[in-house]
């Protein structure tokens, strides 16, 4: 069934209004929604059920990995110049992103490098680079997640997926480090489907497109083979040198004020329509109707 955006924020706001701050629920409303809105549903509505039961303070079970629970009324804490410390004390990682920015906005220096700790679940990082790129800025940003990936003949998760996001004014990437993402390992298990490539790792080391086999205990399929390894491999050494292992996503940031015409050379050399580009927001989004209904009994 295919809805008004503004209708599905206001019934996420509903939901999250009743555990945490007004503020809160406005950001992760309006970011869960816009996942949808971009075509990446593993970070939309179906992350909601996720997110309450860890505000209850229980631990959820991702197929063998344990994830804290959320503090669904923390403060974040932000302090620094150039160089800025983020505290995010386990709230939702949507908030601590949008905070950030907001904190990086209203100072409006001409560049930061981030260091960001106590981080529940982090979300898309392009809430990151997205807003800071309306606001003038070109910006990297990369977060470690708990271990869910590895190698063929690998009998356990070594390294997270740890996604990466650089965007500027024009264009946003923003992409994990696996070939498929838990949750589309998810969507795939509800609808009973299996993906059309080998992108799973069984807990045997063998490849399988069966997404079962990820919950069951198996590992994610790094992007690149050993390129896509070693990069999250680095990402977990970065941030591992400022946070504990404990963290769910701790992320490490650099952002500058565009000072050149870069666009003018890298745009043009991409095909016209192309997907990256920074395009007008939809104003519908399809939602399945069991979906729907659901979230409307939770609100």
């Amino acid at each position: 069934m295919q809805l008004k955006i503004e209708e599905v924020i206001e019934l996420i706001y509903r939901i999250f209004k009743k555990i945490t701050y007004d503020q809160y629920a406005v950001y992760i409303s309006e970011e869960l929604a816009e996942s949808e809105v971009d075509g990446h549903p593993d970070h939309g509505l179906q992350l909601i059920p996720y997110y309450l039961e860890l505000a209850k303070g229980n631990p959820v079970d991702i197929g063998g990995t344990k994830v804290r629970p959320i503090n669904p009324k923390a403060e974040v804490e932000i302090k620094g110049e150039n160089l800025v410390e983020v505290n995010g004390n386990f709230t939702f990682g949507q908030v601590v992103l949008r905070k950030t920015v907001e904190y990086l906005v209203k100072k409006d220096l001409e560049y930061y490098v981030i260091f960001g700790k106590n981080v529940s679940h982090i979300g898309r990082l392009a809430t990151f680079t997205r807003r800071l790129g309306a606001k003038g800025y070109i910006s990297i940003i990369m977060a470690r997640s708990p271990p869910l990936m590895a190698l063929k003949g690998m009998t356990r998760r070594v390294v997270g997926n740890n996604p990466i996001s650089i965007g500027s004014p024009e264009l946003v990437i923003d992409t994990a480090l696996s070939v498929t993402s838990f949750g589309n390992a998810l969507h795939k298990l509800i609808r009973g489907e299996k993906f059309d490539e080998e992108v799973i790792v069984d807990k045997d080391g063998n490849l399988s497109r069966n997404p079962e086999d990820l919950i069951k205990g198996g590992s994610l399929l790094p992007i690149g083979g050993y390129k896509g390894f070693n990069l999250a491999l680095g990402i977990d050494l970065i941030t591992s040198s400022f946070a504990e292992d404990t963290d769910v996503n701790p992320f490490f940031a650099v952002a500058f004020k565009n000072r050149g015409d870069a666009a003018k050379k890298v745009i043009p050399k991409l095909p016209k329509g192309y997907p990256l580009l920074v395009k007008k927001r939809k104003e519908v989004i399809e939602v399945e109707e069991s979906v729907w209904n659901k979230l409307k009994e939770l609100a």
